[in-house]
Order: structure tokens, then sequence, then C-alpha cells
């Protein structure tokens, strides 16, 4: 019961890149790089739920495809695409327009500039 009190490891937390790097270890780096970019914790909770189906998705297949091929890339990258206009649709549901949502404000490191 020693793990009471400390915060939950960001490997097991959905949509975490954490979470990602677990499912896709010793993958192809095609594969873990699909999978972090469907990745969606980063996102606003009001955009998640637009996000989160096509992160769990990517998960099956990669559990249920076992062998690495182009093929399955290709299936990877078609779920970034289809998230990628599902989060554009969800942004225009939330917002009632088109175009991003306003970036976070923060110093994101030395020398760089705070974003608007």
């Amino acid at each position: 019961m020693e793990h009471l009190g400390r915060g939950i490891d960001p490997e097991h937390i959905l949509g975490t890149p954490e979470n990602a790097a677990y499912y896709t270890q010793g993958r192809d780096q095609g594969v873990r790089d699909a999978l972090q970019w469907l990745t969606f914790a980063h996102l606003p909770d009001n955009l998640k739920r637009f996000s989160s189906v096509f992160y769990t998705a990517a998960i099956d297949l990669i559990g249920e495809v076992g062998t690495d091929s182009p093929e399955l890339t290709t299936a990877l990258n078609k779920l970034i695409e289809a998230k990628d206009s599902a989060v554009r649709a969800g942004i225009k549901h939330v917002t009632g327009r088109a175009g991003s949502i306003p970036r976070p404000t923060g110093n994101f490191g030395p020398g760089q500039p705070r974003m608007p």
C-alpha cells in the first residue's frame, strides 16, 4: 500500500505521451510516432472527447496487429487525419467558430516568448 498518497504514473494515464510510449515499446518508429500524434491529455477538457476515441482505437489496433508493417502505419496515419478533423469540428462546436483555440500563456523556456 505504499503507492497511496502518490500520483498515478503518467505512463498509466490514458492519452499522455508516456502512455503512448508504454503501448508502443519495442515497436517500429512509425508506430511509435503515430501514437504520439494521437495523444490527447494536453487538450482542454472540452476537446478531449473529440480526440480520445481515436487514441483508444489506435491502442486496440496496435494490440491486435502485432506485426509492424507499412499497412499498420498507414492505418494509424488515417486515424491521425480523422482525429485532426474531429478536433477541428469539436473546436467549431465548442466555440461557434472555425480556428484554433487560444494557447495557454506562460514561459516556455529560456529565451522563449510568451504565447499570445
